[in-house]
């Protein structure tokens, strides 16, 4: 009797999981709208939508450099109606830049769909007319010189570090809550710099509302191919950018991480999708459950050794 009841009852979850998704998909984003996160997410979740044939609510809650956002997930059911559009913050900065975390940065998640990567790049404010680093050195020099950045260990944060130990310049770093506000001080003179994620800021670059001095990353980008790299300002080896992808908590259904994978690659490999992300600076990176996994755990030995290697601590 209780081989037919355990029977039935298997039957019936795998019934449900087949079935997925029968009702909205919650996605938290860690960061404010406006974001580069925000901003693929946005794009994509329409197209996912179709895809999967229930509507994508996408729910930003900014806050510890996306911590906060992967501790309300993970306090939902593993059933893949709550997900999250992760960063290498979460996995890879944020464990290196804090003594603890209220969650374990590989193990409590269950890896589901890369999405794409981008690089920092350096912005200025229109006030400002520097273009090397020896002149950015000079006018730190001279008169007190803000970079902004969305919050406390965020990409942005880690960005100004290496440059300020890098020019050995006197920038003082500025949080914010959130990429927009960060950026906003920028176009408004409130900081001088910013770090900032390439899709968040294109269409600032291309409507001059902000100065577009460097880009973070060994190779130039189409999406702004003008703008030459950090390494060739004279900064060797300066090379940071960061990641989006679709993340559950510990213990999500295979079913349901081989559907929404095989949904996300479907929706990447669309032409108009894949133009706007590298329109907007992305390089689309589609990859399996599992090779996402290990682009994870090697994401986070990298990042927590050059955090700290760097001497980077919370303000």
């Amino acid at each position: 009797m209780f081989r037919i009841l355990g029977l039935v009852a298997s039957l019936f979850i795998c019934s449900a999981q087949s079935a997925w998704p029968e009702k909205p998909i919650k996605v938290l984003i860690g960061y404010a709208p406006g974001g580069s996160t925000d901003v693929v997410g946005r794009l994509i979740a329409p197209h996912l939508q179709q895809k999967l044939g229930q509507p994508i609510v996408i729910e930003n809650k900014p806050g510890g450099a996306g911590d906060f956002a992967a501790e309300m997930m993970l306090q939902q059911p593993a059933d893949g109606y709550t997900l999250m559009l992760t960063t290498v913050a979460v996995h890879a900065i944020n464990p290196g830049l804090y003594k603890s975390q209220k969650f374990h940065p590989i193990a409590d998640f269950t890896p589901v769909a890369l999405v794409c990567s981008y690089p920092m790049i350096l912005i200025g404010s229109p006030q400002t007319t520097f273009k090397t680093m020896a002149e950015l050195k000079d006018l730190a020099a001279k008169q007190p010189t803000f970079y902004s950045s969305s919050g406390v260990g965020s990409p942005g944060h880690l960005s100004g570090e290496l440059l300020v130990r890098g020019i050995n310049a006197n920038i003082t770093h500025v949080p914010y809550k959130g990429g927009s506000p960060s950026v906003l001080a920028v176009m408004s003179g409130e900081a001088q710099l910013n770090f900032a994620t390439l899709p968040a800021v294109t269409p600032q670059i291309r409507g001059n509302k902000v100065r577009a001095i460097g880009l973070a990353s060994k190779e130039r980008n189409p999406a702004v191919p003008d703008v030459p790299t950090m390494i060739e300002l004279g900064l060797p080896e300066f090379d940071v950018g960061t990641w989006t992808g679709f993340v559950g908590p510990k213990g999500l259904p295979q079913e349901v991480v081989t559907k929404l994978n095989a949904a996300v690659a479907a929706v990447l490999a669309d032409p108009v999708v894949r133009q706007r992300l590298v329109d907007e600076g992305a390089e689309i990176r589609t990859m399996s459950p599992a090779d996402f996994g290990a682009f994870m755990r090697a994401e986070n030995v990298r990042w927590v050794k050059v955090v700290r290697d760097a001497g980077i601590t919370p303000q």
